[in-house]
């Protein structure tokens, strides 16, 4: 490796290290302020000394000049505070934190290619050595001793001089950088699609082997009806329908050969791509604590710049979170802490008059629900003033919403704000529009509540992590859409008497709160519109958001599935609406829709008819999923099922019966209950399991006959159980057509 090379690899490496090194003398320095003199002092003062003294040999290194010389000054001016003899006092503190706000300036320097001649170093490094050489010679501080007049005047007992080590890097470990860990996941994620598109192709050899048995079928009953003697016999033509059987016995054994392969190396591929999945998710997790580095600094800062008193807390900071996650949410938390210590928490005075403690208190809080991650952001200050929103909403030309749940929902909107001066921390309006587009772009959604008196809370609910996310595949406009499933409120399958209009707008009921507005998916995203489906004279819609709630209507629900999702590239990453990409099993690309900015999209657009639910189309036959590993069985049920006037999807196992389920949906389904993957039961348990399917009616059809065998069966979600030793074609026609209301 040449000199050039190995310069700029340490020069990075130096630039990943920087940033813990500020952090530890930020994080000491915090606590020794608000406690100079306690019993962990001592420690805070040592940890300092190591992170100086370890930054300068890394700066020495890589030839940083002006950060090493910085380092060297504020190593002198921490021994005189270890000897005793700088108290930690109002102008220390100042100093120290402004080294480290200098370190941290300069970092973003290098990682912006800057010079760092002219920066805050150059001004505070003098700043430092002046107060080490003023403090060299003087006597100790005794600790106990009254402080100087005008001075409040800390001292930690007296330390050892002598410098630390550098802390010796930890064993068994190595610096991996980011986008390497970024791309391993994107390959385990690609290895994952594989295996599900090799599931399909064993799908697919599956119905090629039903096919040719199908086929043999009907060669034997055509040999039979045209009175051609069978291979075996010895006759005119005997010969020839030998090889002719022959033949198609061993295509048979080939294909069931082939079958028999590609599903155990399916079986294999998908148990190392989810093995190595599990492993690079795990390598990828971080503490929450890592989001947020420099929230206490950025509170402490403005708190005093305001005149409060503010303290942090962080729960949940030990809490693991894909990393991905936690860069986005950085920004995000940072600018919601400053608004909460600049708007929500009420100077002392005020505070004391309402009987509060004159401290305020923000609380940064992070919790794993499920598949989802739900981070907060809580001020116990004077919460939101629905009337001054109100009142700015007139202001700006706006209704005014009588609902409080839309009123806070207007402060997330561009340019709008209450504060009555524009400073550098709020009154332009952009601050909870940017954590709103921010949610948007991690595939979550941002919702606030407020007490007034009590304080505000900000929630983000988010996936995981960025790299695969589970979605809900719709169609809409001849297209494919994901919608992030964090963002997917609940489902509507809407009547014409259901659709009302209010302000200009179409809207539906959601449930609970006020009816959401109802847009075609396809007319937001300027797409030719198909017309949404009208099964039943009914269209399907989808209610998204956070705090502003919105419902879409789309053509079809395709699926709800688990997606890798791929960047837009920076070409496309400015295009409005969408926030990725992913490939379908079938190879084609659905774009991943963003749904913060798709809401606003459809606010935007003047008021018009939104929907208009057309007559009932003619009824379709009722669709039934058949699912038994027996080929014989299963035979004879669908060719019931469709004597009868169903429309029947046979699937070889639970597993293909669900996914064929969440593919092309269905009125009912029968099932056996022993089966490879996933038996009955747990098919069964899944369906009740789902938002769109709990209400689906299953039938069982087992040989397990026990009292228990029946109780499991019902506790498992069945409507019906039918013992096949008891098996007749009249009992399951009529608890079909019985759990499905009438016939086919």
């Amino acid at each position: 490796m040449d000199n050039d090379k190995l310069a700029r690899r340490l020069l990075a490496t130096f630039q990943e290290e920087l940033p813990e090194h500020v952090g530890a003398l930020n994080e000491n320095l915090l606590a020794l302020e608000k406690d100079p003199g306690g019993a962990g002092s001592a420690e805070r003062i040592k940890s300092l000394f190591r992170a100086a003294h370890s930054l300068k040999g890394a700066a020495r290194s890589v030839a940083v000049k002006p950060i090493e010389e910085m380092c060297h000054h504020l190593e002198e001016v921490l021994r005189a505070v270890q000897n005793g003899v700088l108290p930690l006092g109002e102008e220390s503190f100042a100093i120290l934190f402004a080294a480290a706000d200098a370190l941290d300036d300069a970092r973003k320097r290098l990682a912006a290619g800057q010079n760092l001649s002219g920066g805050p170093l150059e001004e505070i490094a003098p700043r430092l050595a002046a107060l080490a050489k003023r403090h060299a010679r003087a006597r100790p501080v005794d600790p106990l001793a009254p402080p100087a007049p005008g001075r409040p005047a800390h001292a930690p007992p007296p330390l050892a001089a002598s410098a630390p080590a550098a802390a010796p890097a930890a064993e068994g470990q190595v610096r991996v950088a980011a986008p390497k860990l970024d791309t391993l996941l994107t390959r385990s994620g690609e290895l994952l699609v594989a295996e599900r598109r090799l599931e399909r192709t064993e799908a697919g050899v599956a119905a090629v082997g039903e096919l040719l048995a199908r086929v043999h079928r009907g060669w034997q009953h055509w040999r039979k009806d045209a009175g051609l003697p069978r291979a075996r016999e010895k006759k005119r033509g005997g010969s020839t329908l030998a090889e002719l059987e022959a033949k198609f016995a061993t295509a048979r054994g080939d294909l069931d050969r082939l079958g028999s392969t590609l599903r155990d190396d399916r079986r294999a591929i998908g148990q190392a791509a989810s093995l190595m999945d599990e492993e690079v998710r795990r390598i990828r997790l971080l503490p929450f604590a890592e989001a947020c580095q420099g929230l206490d600094r950025a509170v402490r800062d403005l708190a005093k710049e305001r005149g409060k008193e503010v303290e942090v807390a962080v729960e949940g900071a030990s809490i693991e979170i894909d990393r991905s996650i936690l860069e986005g949410l950085k920004d995000p938390l940072l600018a919601l802490a400053r608004n909460a210590v600049d708007h929500g928490i009420e100077p002392r005075a005020q505070r004391r008059a309402a009987g509060k403690p004159e401290r305020g208190r923000v609380v940064v809080a992070a919790a794993l629900r499920g598949s989802r991650v739900e981070v907060s952001v809580a001020d116990d200050g004077a919460g939101v003033d629905l009337a001054a929103v109100r009142e700015k909403a007139r202001q700006h030309g706006l209704p005014a919403p009588p609902d409080d749940r839309e009123c806070v929902a207007l402060l997330f909107e561009p340019g709008f704000s209450t504060a009555a001066r524009v400073t550098e921390i709020s009154g332009r309006g952009v601050g909870l529009d940017i954590v709103k587009t921010r949610a948007g772009a991690l595939h979550g959604t941002v919702e606030l509540t407020s007490q007034p008196g009590r304080g505000t809370r900000v929630t983000f609910t988010l996936p995981a992590t960025l790299t695969t996310l589970r979605a809900l595949l719709v169609a809409a406009g001849g297209e494919t859409f994901a919608i992030p499933g964090a963002s997917v409120v609940r489902l509507l399958r809407l009547d014409q008497g259901e659709i009302r209009s209010v302000g200009g707008r179409e809207v539906v009921p959601a449930g609970e709160g006020p009816p959401v507005p109802v847009f075609p998916l396809a007319r937001v995203l300027s797409l030719p519109e198909r017309g949404a489906e009208r099964r039943n004279g009914k269209i399907t819609a989808v209610v998204v958001g956070g705090q502003a709630r919105a419902a879409f209507a789309v053509d079809e629900l395709i699926a709800e599935r688990e997606i890798l999702v791929k960047a837009l590239g920076p070409r496309l990453r400015s295009v409005r609406n969408f926030a990725g990409a992913t490939i379908l099993e079938t190879g084609r690309v659905a774009l991943i829709l963003n749904v913060a900015e798709l809401t606003r999209a459809a606010f935007e657009r003047p008021g018009e008819a939104a929907l208009t639910v057309g007559p009932a189309a003619p009824a379709a036959r009722k669709r039934i999923i058949l699912a038994d590993d027996s080929v014989t069985t299963r035979s004879l049920e669908r060719a019931i099922l469709e004597a009868a006037g169903y429309e029947v999807l046979a699937a070889v196992d639970g597993e293909q019966a669900f996914r064929l389920l969440q593919d092309r949906g269905a009125d009912l389904v029968v099932s056996d209950v022993d089966m490879p993957r996933m038996d009955g039961l747990a098919l069964c348990k899944a369906i009740r399991g789902s938002k769109r399917f709990r209400d689906l009616p299953v039938v069982l059809v087992s040989g397990l006959e026990s009292e228990q065998d029946r109780a499991r069966g019902g506790e498992a979600g069945a409507d019906a159980y039918i013992v096949k030793s008891e098996f007749d074609q009249r009992d399951l026609l009529t608890t079909v057509a019985t759990l499905l209301g009438g016939g086919p």
